[in-house]
């Protein structure tokens, strides 16, 4: 090695050392002696917490059929509010995945053009498919989910397009997620843990739907969710292919 490149390398890690060094002594200078104390902070979040509202209610049937049908099964002693607010939570994960495709589809073609995935040491996938045309299969899948739940909805006379509790939180949960694939800076790498996030999240949403429409006495919704669900279990295995297979890569690339 030229000794120049030597003695800068050496340099760096010098001056690497002694930012370490100079944080964990200025810790132990300003540290506070005992543990800082959040029981005023812990009790006025507590107020806010009994004082506020809900997120949302689960909005009325909009037929009058979906009313006489939730009369119904009220009277039963079941509850299809609870079934409907989490069919509106999948509406809501399932249209923010087929964003959240779109967005990695176009972090995949830009790291594609670059370079950075033509050197993987396994394939991306398991089923011959490229990886491009796997990730608009996913895609695909991911919004006929979407459109699926949509008509199920309609079938028990709610609104797909209203924003059930359950919905609304799903939204917010996903704003992070999409804000780590559409950020110009994240790498594929990193992108693709987002969406795995995602699809552990996906497949653990759809396990509980399956059980409470089975419970809710709905054979035939549970038989589309379950197809649904066999699907997405594809998904995350196929994602998480991915990302061992960029994580386990010899060499680094951009999508690393």
């Amino acid at each position: 090695m030229h000794p120049t490149t030597s003695g800068n390398n050496r340099t760096g890690t010098a001056t690497a050392e002694e930012g370490v060094r100079a944080m964990l002594d200025a810790n132990e200078r300003w540290a506070p002696l005992t543990p800082p104390d959040t029981s005023l902070s812990d009790a006025e979040r507590t107020f806010y917490m009994v004082e506020s509202d809900s997120v949302g209610s689960i909005p009325p049937p909009v037929t009058i059929q979906g009313m006489l049908k939730t009369g119904f099964d009220k009277l039963l002693g079941e509850r299809p509010e609870v079934l409907m607010d989490k069919i509106g939570e999948r509406i809501a994960f399932e249209r923010s995945g087929t964003r959240l495709y779109d967005a990695l589809i176009l972090k995949y073609e830009s790291a594609f053009q670059q370079g950075a995935v033509s050197a993987l040491p396994v394939p991306l996938n398991a089923s011959g498919d490229s990886v491009a045309s796997t990730l608009q299969r996913i895609r695909t899948e991911e919004h006929q989910h979407f459109l699926m739940l949509s008509e199920v909805m309609r079938s028990l006379g709610g609104d797909p397009t209203a924003q059930t509790p359950c919905a609304d939180v799903s939204g917010v949960a996903s704003m992070g997620l999409m804000q780590v694939v559409t950020d110009p800076r994240t790498t594929l790498a990193q992108s693709l843990h987002a969406v795995l996030i995602a699809e552990l999240a996906d497949n653990a949403g759809w396990e509980l739907l399956i059980s409470l429409a089975q419970e809710a006495g709905k054979a035939d919704i549970a038989e589309q969710f379950e197809r649904a669900m066999l699907e997405e279990q594809e998904h995350l295995l196929t994602v998480k292919s991915w990302v061992s297979a960029l994580a386990s890569s010899p060499t680094p690339t951009v999508a690393a």
